[in-house]
């Protein structure tokens, strides 16, 4: 009668028929009914139970849960699976005595878990887990959670933060950013700050050291002869509108140029401000004038005086003592320039050079006087008081109709 060999969970093993022996089914030799020599076959049986089927590679035919001892490693091996036969898949045991580790496939444990040293070569998983020491010697994957006290070596991560952009956090010690990736179209970025301002802080020798300076679109600064020129500064420095000082104006501008950026484009200076000994104002052009409302729109050149429906107007009669000024286009400096436009109040030149509207011939040196309706012309003798002598010419007029004269006037 054939012999039903049936595993420790119920399941049929084999069928071993009468005088044969199975060789197959697992580690050991499992003879049949009647079969001859089955003594043998036995006693080897136990000697293999009894060392655990000691050899360099597993037992062929393993049965889950056979214990085998690995004679290359000197360790207690468990099958994981029926017939396994790659060694590094067997579990691994060992006696605390020996120093050694216990080593397992997957390890579940619903309860707590103690021991003196735990090594988890591929993932570990807890809702918390205590430890006075955690050594991690390759990577630590942390999917979810915080650290709130450690010493990390290496971390790989692309977000540290302190829970939110308004609580502080510290970095102690000394940093080193090497990075080469592109932040905001920018390649070879290794830090980009994107809200806030980088403040530094401290007394003695504290700053922001750097071998290379860089413009905001990521080319570099050349910091040799002829570096800050327009075309490679002003084309990436931003416009700065805010106030240049500092607490009780004790800041001092160091510069050859101030300009708004164009002759036609207005600015202003606020404040009472000093020449200094030695210091001097100098002006392109060469007339003092100062808008007045006007009782018309007056072309420059035009010889104006006080009267009319506003402060001035052209002048109506010849040789007329009450010349005021002349209209002027080109001024050295223009007072009362809020006061309105150039059609509004036009700036009237008292004193200096300014281009004069004449009729007839003038000789350079000569004096101009009104000609009535704003226009001026050359005195002739005997024509000139200290009254109504605009100014002088300072170049010649050889045609005798409308055109202009540049001329130095001299209003009394």
């Amino acid at each position: 009668m054939a012999y039903t060999i049936v595993k420790s969970d119920g399941t049929v093993l084999t069928t071993i028929a009468d005088g044969t022996i199975n060789t197959t089914s697992t580690s050991l030799g499992l003879p049949g009914r009647n079969y001859a020599g089955y003594g043998e076959t036995i006693d080897t049986n136990f000697t293999h139970l009894v060392e655990n089927f000691a050899a360099g590679s597993p037992p062929s035919n393993a049965l889950k849960g056979q214990i085998w001892y690995d004679t290359s490693t000197s360790l207690l091996r468990v099958c994981p699976t029926d017939g396994e036969t790659d060694a590094s898949l067997w579990g691994t045991l060992t006696s605390t005595a020996s120093g050694g580790a216990t080593s397992f496939n997957t390890v579940d444990v619903t309860g707590n878990l103690t021991a003196g040293n735990i090594t988890a070569t591929t993932n570990s998983n807890a809702a918390a887990m205590t430890t006075s020491q955690l050594t991690v010697s390759t990577t630590a994957n942390i999917v979810t959670g915080n650290i709130t006290n450690g010493e990390i070596g290496t971390l790989t991560t692309t977000a540290i933060t302190s829970g939110s952009q308004s609580t502080n956090g510290t970095l102690t010690g000394v940093w080193t950013a090497n990075g080469a990736g592109t932040a905001n179209a920018v390649a070879g970025t290794s830090m980009w700050v994107t809200g806030g301002n980088l403040v530094v802080t401290g007394t003695g020798s504290v700053g922001i050291k750097t071998d290379n300076f860089y413009y905001a679109n990521g080319d570099p600064i050349p910091l040799g002869a002829a570096a800050y020129s327009n075309a490679n500064v002003a084309a990436y420095l931003p416009t700065y509108t805010g106030n240049v000082g500092a607490a009780g104006g004790a800041t001092v501008f160091n510069g050859t140029t101030l300009n708004t950026g164009a002759n036609t484009t207005a600015g202003s200076i606020t404040g009472n401000w000093t020449l200094t000994t030695g210091s001097r104002l100098t002006a392109t052009y060469a007339d003092l004038a100062e808008r007045f409302s006007a009782d018309d729109v007056y072309t420059p050149g035009t010889v104006v005086q006080l009267g009319g429906s506003a402060e001035v107007t052209a002048v109506k009669y010849e040789l007329s003592e009450d010349v005021f000024g002349v209209v002027s286009d080109n001024m050295a400096f223009l007072m009362n320039d809020a006061a309105g436009n150039n059609d509004s109040h036009p700036a009237v030149a008292m004193t200096g050079r300014v281009k004069v509207n004449t009729v007839g011939t003038v000789l350079k040196g000569q004096r101009l006087v009104s000609a009535g309706e704003g226009i001026a012309r050359a005195a002739e003798s005997g024509e000139a008081t200290a009254f109504n002598v605009i100014g002088r010419a300072l170049t010649d007029k050889y045609t005798h109709d409308l055109g202009t004269v540049e001329a130095i006037v001299t209003i009394k």
